[in-house]
């Protein structure tokens, strides 16, 4: 019985936060405004603060992790 309360609640938490999460990403989509993951907008280059705007030659101008990892295309 206790097993089934948790689940149960776990279930309930799990169902919240997804509609939470999924909220956000629908209401930046709707209105447009791209941030950066620390919720500032991106530089003139369409890289966040903790990226580099980088010539990969063949693959364009992309924005990297200073730290290393994957690049990905400017936010436009």
């Amino acid at each position: 019985m206790k097993k089934t309360y948790i689940f149960i609640f776990g279930f309930v938490i799990g169902t919240i936060t997804g509609f939470a999460i999924a909220n956000v990403n629908w209401s930046r989509l709707i209105t447009g405004s791209l941030q950066c993951q620390d919720g500032l907008p991106p530089d003139k280059n369409g890289c966040c603060s903790d990226e580099e705007y980088t010539d990969m030659g063949n693959l364009g101008f992309n924005c990297c992790p200073k730290s290393g990892g994957d690049c990905f295309p400017p936010i436009k």
